[in-house]
């Protein structure tokens, strides 16, 4: 239950080998390259080495693989026989062997196929665009569907008469036409449909008045409309734009058949997908090599446990190369892999969210943090009938879907497993089953009974004992926080640190709560003297070494007794852990509404039940939903803000080894 240790690998081999090399570690999966040429850049010409690969061929690989994934993408939109959600969102794996992926690849004329189907994508967004505009130019030619002059002639006009078609302000036209009254000979304004607010219309008049006309309109907001580009009256360019948007639809049918003759090759595209994503893989590990004419060197990260792995294969090429391990030096940037138990290894989802350790600097804070984030997840959601829901549907879920899930996605799943069962625990504990549904139910009620025979305490009931609970609980996490600081310290050699910030830090904090306890009648009185010498000792104690750093002696001091304040924030990290009793009330209180609503309709003739059960089954869901995600939420927060504080600094970079990763193929040998 530590992060793994790690090696050092470096290589100089004949290049006759290379390709077997590189295949062997890409099928072992337990390497990861550094990118050498970067590292010794400075000295690559000096050695007359150069870069191994071809970065011009690597783009183009990656863009081809781009369009086949989005052509992929496409003719998946095209199948009829769609997936459900689920299906969709976790995939179907396609089981083929090396010699079927490499037959793939030679019989399919892949590369004409992605041609195609792009191009029918292309075409087919092209339809969309020219469909939108028909459906734009019909929306506003219907407005104008009762002017009847055809709407070439507000392009084109006549010999003497010109025409135009806008809006003005409502609180403009009136003075508008007033002014063209005044200033034209000869003008006829057709009233359109208008927005409110606003007068459209159409207005005809004489070419040889025009600049007379433009002139008016700069005084005033006119807004003038583009007429579209048709022969006719509106009424008659509807009708061709109908027989235009119809024209469109045959034709998007005929591409959509074309496209679904290109669906039988579907899944020969997602071998080759996934054939080339392995090929650019090894192009881009070959391109961290460094090379000259007839041999490379490469570096890499190896766990140490797999040492004897990579000495087996590369005893095959005894005489063709040299290699070493090496210890990590404490310049390297070293990549991070965290390995636990089984049941802890769930929890190592929160700490990959957070940041990964740093190599040689943090510990793993997975296994300390699982049993508080168990607790806490099961005290804040606390009722023992959400906990079984949820156990049984996330069951079901692994059962029938776990296979074909990522690692991740299961991983995040079995964590919510475990925060299902905690809440099962701390519900029953609390008697919570639906916030005491069976005791509402008639048929129930024997149910109810046995159940609240393991009940311990009611938050609703004794929400003051609840919270010191809650509070000892979080007391403990940050001592053990700190405690782990102190580990840290001291594993790093620096023992005086772990005394005067860790150790004494405990001391004073211990010996306030020892204090405390007296002073409120919890340890006998008799010790009261002893904890005052004890507070008295360890306060003195933080006052003489947390200003250590300073040189003038009345700084170090001064330095030391302001540390004193540091209290405060130990106790605002405590109070934090309130928040396990405002979740846990809230959940109930949710859960009782929920219950009395039903409780109030039940009792309505014929309709009654069946609302009450809506209600029920609604109220319930949406509670569980939302209940669980501030379980999760909050017992995430404690973990970062109040544990992690006090000894985790995270920022390590994970393990990525060269390795088959594959997107929609399970390869078998």
């Amino acid at each position: 239950m530590a992060v793994s240790e790690m090696l050092k690998l470096r290589v100089i081999s004949h290049k006759s080998v290379k390709d077997e090399i590189v295949d062997s570690l890409l099928r072992m999966g337990i390497v990861e390259f550094v990118d050498l040429p970067s590292v010794l850049s400075e000295k690559i010409q000096d050695l007359s080495l150069y870069r191994e690969g071809d970065g011009k061929a690597i783009s183009e690989v990656e863009t081809f693989l781009n369009d086949l994934r989005l052509a992929i993408d496409f003719l998946e939109s095209a199948n009829e026989n769609k997936r459900g959600l689920i299906d969709s969102l976790l995939g179907e794996r396609i089981c083929v062997s090396r010699v079927e992926l490499e037959e793939k690849v030679k019989r399919v004329s892949y590369k004409n196929i992605v041609e195609e189907i792009r191009s029918i994508e292309r075409k087919l967004a092209d339809l969309k665009i020219r469909k939108a505009q028909l459906l734009s130019d019909r929306d506003l030619l219907e407005s104008w569907k009762e002017l009847d002059i055809p709407l070439e002639f507000f392009e084109e006009g006549t010999l003497k008469t010109a025409g135009l078609i806008g809006s003005l302000k409502l609180e403009e036209f009136e003075r508008f036409s007033k002014d063209l009254g005044e200033n034209l000979s000869l003008w006829q304004m057709f009233p359109l449909p208008s927005s409110p607010g606003e007068r459209a219309f159409a207005l005809v008049y004489l070419k040889e008045e025009a600049e007379k006309l433009q002139a008016i309109l700069r005084g005033y907001g006119f807004n003038a409309f583009t007429v579209p580009k048709r022969k006719g009256t509106p009424k008659e360019a509807i009708k061709d734009i109908e027989e235009d948007i119809l024209e469109l639809e045959r034709e998007r049918e005929s591409i959509l058949a074309r496209l679904k003759e290109y669906l039988v090759f579907l899944n020969d595209m997602k071998i080759i997908y996934d054939y080339i994503s392995i090929a650019l893989a090894k192009q881009k590990a070959t391109s961290n090599f460094l090379a000259t004419s007839k041999a490379f060197m490469f570096e890499g990260w190896v766990r140490k446990k797999d040492r004897e792995k990579v000495e087996g294969l590369f005893s095959r090429y005894e005489g063709l190369i040299a290699y070493s391990f090496e210890e990590p030096s404490f310049q390297d940037d070293v990549p991070v892999v965290v390995e636990n138990h089984p049941v802890i290894r769930p929890f190592e989802v929160l700490t990959s969210l957070y940041g990964l350790p740093l190599y040689g600097k943090d510990i793993d804070p997975t296994p300390y943090l699982a049993p508080f984030f168990f607790v806490f997840f099961g005290m804040c959601l606390s009722d023992a009938g959400y906990g079984l829901v949820m156990t049984l549907l996330i069951t079901w879920f692994l059962l029938k879907y776990g296979v074909r899930m990522s690692f991740s996605v299961k991983r995040f799943l079995s964590l919510l497993l475990l925060g299902s069962i905690s809440t099962i625990i701390f519900g029953a504990l609390q008697g919570t089953w639906f916030d005491g549904l069976f005791d509402q139910v008639s048929w129930l009620k024997p149910l109810g009974s046995v159940l609240n025979k393991v009940k311990l305490i009611d938050p609703l009931e004794d929400p003051m004992r609840f919270l010191g609970i809650s509070l000892a609980l979080g007391i403990i996490h940050i001592f053990l926080g700190v405690v782990l600081k102190a580990y840290v310290n001291i594993k790093q050699g620096n023992l005086k640190d772990a005394i005067y910030d860790q150790i004494g830090w405990l001391w004073f904090l211990s010996s306030l709560l020892f204090f405390g306890g007296v002073n409120a009648g919890w340890i006998y009185t008799s010790l009261y003297r002893f904890s005052q010498v004890m507070v008295l000792l360890s306060a003195v104690f933080l006052i003489l070494t947390q200003g250590r750093g300073e040189k003038n002696p009345l700084k170090r001091v001064v330095k030391g007794v302001l540390s004193l304040y540091g209290v405060t924030g130990y106790l605002s990290d405590v109070l934090s852990y309130s928040r396990i009793l405002a979740l846990s009330l809230g959940s109930a209180v949710i859960a009782m509404i929920v219950n009395m609503l039903a409780k109030m309709v039940s009792n309505v003739p014929i309709v009654g039940i069946i609302v009450a059960l809506v209600i029920l089954i609604v109220g319930h869901s949406l509670s569980l939903l939302v209940n669980a995600l501030g379980a999760f939420v909050h017992s995430t927060r404690l973990q970062y803000v109040e544990f992690f504080s006090k000894f985790y600094s995270g920022g390590g970079k994970a393990f990525e080894p060269f390795a088959i990763k594959t997107r929609f193929t399970d390869i078998v040998d």
